[in-house]
């Protein structure tokens, strides 16, 4: 091709038809430039459909693991609340004098409230991979994008109060542990991770229940958890289902 347009310049200069050849060497490169304008058309497009493509990738990702995440939640909360309204019962037995109690209901009330942790593990494999890979570009909803990049400061601040609420709990088990007798409370409970046997020492007589701090501990321990509910989770529980809605929205 390039062979006939130089064949057809050189017989317009040996005939003398300079002006004929200015014409087509003009019209010639604006050919030339409409077929790099439309390569580069073509070569936009081919890149718009890649990056499509990869964003709808992601977009289904991100809704199976933040899925994943609401539900761990939810039984995460699930946790909480337990502990909540198992500490709130055992608050009852408290004071200056220890009332008449059934030994393995308290101690089925401290298993509730001092064997289980709240900690939420969210999957982030592709959020993680989105990010470090430099991919959130390819996402094209700027809220999505917002939201995703503020994920991870997030979950460090939920981290920092519910490591603050098991300092608590872990407080409150010291008395247990140092006042009462954990093989005997393993034993009464039939605690599957051990047969205990019974111990030889005596009765818990969780006489802890009549120390003032141990009262003091045990609700603020409440206090932190319910503050955990309701300042930590319950907006983190918010902030997953607009994300999911919002990559909902985004999926074809």
């Amino acid at each position: 091709m390039l062979k006939f347009f130089r064949k057809i310049r050189q017989n317009l200069l040996s005939e003398g038809k300079t002006g004929k050849y200015l014409k087509y060497a003009f019209g010639e490169i604006i050919l030339v430039v409409i077929g790099i304008l439309i390569a580069l058309q073509i070569n936009n497009w081919n890149e718009n459909r890649k990056n499509r493509l990869l964003e709808q990738q992601l977009l289904k990702a991100l809704l199976i693991e933040f899925e994943t995440n609401l539900v761990n939640l939810d039984q995460v909360i699930g946790f909480n609340d337990s502990n909540i309204k198992n500490s709130v019962s055992l608050g009852q037995y408290t004071g200056p004098s220890l009332p008449e109690f059934n030994e393995k209901e308290l101690s089925e009330l401290m298993v509730g409230i001092f064997k289980i942790e709240p900690r939420f593990m969210p999957s982030q494999g592709t959020v993680m991979e989105v990010i470090n890979s430099g991919k959130l570009s390819v996402l094209s909803d700027a809220k999505l994008r917002k939201a995703l990049s503020d994920w991870q400061s997030t979950l460090e601040s939920v981290k920092r109060q519910e490591d603050y609420v098991v300092e608590r709990r872990d407080l409150g088990h010291e008395f247990f542990l140092k006042q009462g007798n954990f093989r005997r409370h393993l034993n009464i409970i039939n605690d599957p991770l051990l047969d205990a046997k019974p111990s030889r020492f005596k009765n818990n007589d969780f006489k802890f229940l009549e120390n003032e701090e141990f009262e003091s501990q045990l609700y603020l321990f409440i206090v932190a958890s319910e503050s955990l509910k309701q300042s930590f989770y319950l907006p983190l529980r918010s902030k997953i289902t607009d994300i999911i809605k919002e990559i909902e929205s985004q999926i074809d």
